[in-house]
């Protein structure tokens, strides 16, 4: 059965009865202190919203699961602080993620650039053992996933002045103990949760392969 974007648009935010499937399409394994904190943070977030999430890996998806709900999220490069660094163009602020758009749809795509979010955390990670750095890195992963859900799940494009939906993250942003959504943008998604459970709609049954196509690979 092939799924459109259109459809996998309509599917996101539709019923609350399951969690959101959060499909992670990474190229390499993540370390588990990475994967573990990356999981918290993103449920930290979202804990006031009545929103919740499962997490799959792209290649454990089978022809005959099935997900009311789903976003494909997709890692490039390495996620670990080990990792070999990558040169930044000078003088040049890139994004560290960005949700798909179609016109004004936020579609239920998101990338996140590994190499630029560990670029940024490299001085304040520098000399903590290995166990901490993964950690870092895991919840910076949490709060930039975190901040494009957010549009992805509200179809919303603006920022906050503060908060995680604020428009540029700084490393202690992603470092710092606590990073929350403002009042604002919490009363936002559970306005959106809400109005989700007032319709039901067919969930979706898809392969692997149709996941990693339509999220254009």
């Amino acid at each position: 059965m092939r799924i459109t974007l259109a459809l996998l648009c309509a599917l996101v935010g539709v019923s609350f009865g399951a969690p959101v499937a959060l499909i992670l399409d990474a190229p390499a394994p993540l370390p588990p202190a990475v994967a573990s904190a990356l999981y918290q943070e993103v449920d930290l977030a979202f804990r006031e919203t009545g929103y919740s999430f499962s997490w799959k890996n792209r290649a454990e998806v089978k022809p005959e699961d099935s997900f009311p709900d789903l976003v494909v999220l997709r890692l490039k490069s390495e996620c670990r602080m080990d990792a070999p660094a990558a040169a930044a163009p000078p003088g040049k602020l890139l994004a560290l993620a960005w949700a798909h758009r179609s016109g004004d749809d936020v579609l239920p795509f998101i990338e996140v650039d590994c190499n630029r979010v560990r670029n940024m955390l490299r001085v304040i990670g520098h000399g903590h053992p290995a166990g901490v750095q993964h950690e870092m890195m895991g919840r910076a992963l949490g709060r930039v996933v975190a901040h494009e859900l957010y549009h992805v799940l509200t179809g919303v494009s603006e920022h906050s002045h503060a908060g995680i939906a604020q428009a540029s993250l700084s490393a202690s942003h992603l470092a710092g103990p606590a990073l929350e959504f403002t009042p604002r943008e919490v009363n936002l998604l559970s306005r959106r949760s809400f109005a989700a459970r007032q319709t039901q709609q067919p969930s979706a049954t898809f392969t692997a392969d149709e996941i990693a196509s339509e999220s254009g690979r």
